[in-house]
């Protein structure tokens, strides 16, 4: 009986497939497009392509028909479906309905992608704190909820869409709407505007078993500021340990958010804030976070937060604190620095300082590098930063000095 992997192009899936492999579970593998097919012949087919004993391109029009196929083909069904992509995580839970395997429906899943659709469902569903929030269509709309709410600023953003991308500050009126018209025009869904809620950002990451079982795994303090008139980019994420100040409440309060929507089998990942009221939910998704949050999750706990989620995806195993290694945890410190792009290149000829960034001391890995040839954008949000950078060691103050030189040290020419 194989297991279902979607769209096996990441480094994400790959840490499951491999795990999966060793473990002798063969795979059929789906894409979602024809263009992630093409590069899985193009790479990752030669990396992962052990194990693979069928490949199928997913159209939504004949997804019965494939679902169909797919059960004469393998009468005796699935393990179960092990999907990792946020953009495509709607169709995972479509293949899972189709072919009526235990994974989340697309009923619980769309309250995840839908930030509006999510909060509205928790105030139903749940005792947590949820801020204010509305849809709006028209100015009129805009200018009643601000009203309502009765303070600036009003965060103003697309119900679908992640990473801060399309996420605005409004003051007064004119940048309310102006927001708006500029959430209209990326096309990430709805207008949606929330009461702000000040204090501290969390990133909460974790896994959830077969029956609802929560267990928070990492907890990053997101430091982010404002740039060249940009407000709000990430600079760093500094890791929490398990008996700081307020892991324990943002725990509790995740924990609940989760039992709310209903996620079973997957990763979580979630945003939150923490005022003087305490933890307050800004978005959560049934996937790994970004940013390698989860290749230094595994570190931290040595012990790999991909193979445990695999397991999770395809098995009746329940969840503890005994699966990762808290100790361990507790005596790193980890930063992920965000380099912020202050002005345009619109050609690299040279990325100098890599050597030295990666001699220091608490190197731990670098993303989202741009090479000789290509363009560095400005800053502006997730997708825009300038490079990431990954430290862990046991010692704080080492990591806190590594994160300055970083700084220093790398530059695009």
């Amino acid at each position: 009986m194989p297991y279902l992997l979607l769209d096996p192009i990441n480094d994400y899936a790959a840490n499951q497939k491999l795990f999966l492999d060793g473990l002798g579970l063969e795979a059929v593998a789906l894409f979602s497009s024809r263009g992630r097919h093409a590069a899985w012949e193009h790479k990752w087919r030669g990396e992962l392509g052990a194990h693979v004993v069928a490949e199928h391109v997913v159209e939504r029009e004949t997804l019965g028909e494939l679902a169909a196929e797919l059960l004469t083909a393998y009468p005796q069904g699935f393990f179960g479906l092990v999907p990792w992509d946020e953009t495509h995580i709607i169709l995972a839970a479509e293949i899972s309905d189709a072919l009526n395997l235990d994974w989340n429906s697309r009923t619980v899943i769309e309250r995840c992608r839908d930030k509006a659709l999510m909060k509205a469902w928790l105030r139903e569903h749940s005792a947590a704190r949820i801020n204010q929030s509305r849809t709006v269509a028209n100015a009129d709309e805009a200018i009643a909820f601000q009203e309502d709410v009765g303070v600036w600023p009003i965060v103003v953003k697309p119900s679908g869409g992640a990473g801060s991308i399309s996420v605005f500050f409004a003051h007064d009126p004119g940048e309310l709407l102006h927001g708006c018209q500029r959430v209209l025009e990326a096309g990430l869904g709805e207008v949606l505007l929330e009461e702000y809620i000040g204090g501290d950002e969390y990133a909460v990451n974790g896994l959830v078993d077969f029956e609802g079982g929560v267990l928070i795994t990492d907890i990053w303090y997101y430091d982010k500021r404002d740039s060249h008139g940009e407000r709000n980019l990430y600079y760093e994420s500094i890791k929490v340990s398990s008996g700081d100040t307020p892991f324990a409440e943002i725990v509790d309060y995740a924990s609940e958010i989760v039992r709310g929507l209903g996620v079973r089998r997957s990763p979580i990942h979630m945003e939150v804030k923490v005022d003087e009221r305490g933890p307050c939910l800004i978005e959560v998704g049934a996937r790994f976070a970004g940013g390698n949050q989860p290749m230094l999750g595994s570190k931290l706990h040595h012990h790999s937060i991909f193979e445990l989620a695999a397991c999770h995806y395809l098995d009746d195993v329940s969840i503890s604190t005994n699966d990762v290694d808290f100790a361990h945890y507790d005596r790193h410190a980890s930063r992920i620095l965000s380099g912020i792009q202050q002005v345009e290149v619109p050609r690299v000829q040279a990325v100098l300082g890599i050597e030295a960034v990666e001699r220091l001391p608490s190197f731990a890995g670098i993303g989202m590098l741009r090479r000789p040839g290509m363009r560095v954008p400005v800053s502006r949000d997730v997708t825009t930063k300038a490079w990431e950078v990954y430290l862990l060691h046991l010692d704080a103050e080492q990591v806190a000095a590594d994160a300055v030189a970083v700084r220093e040290l790398i530059r695009y020419v």
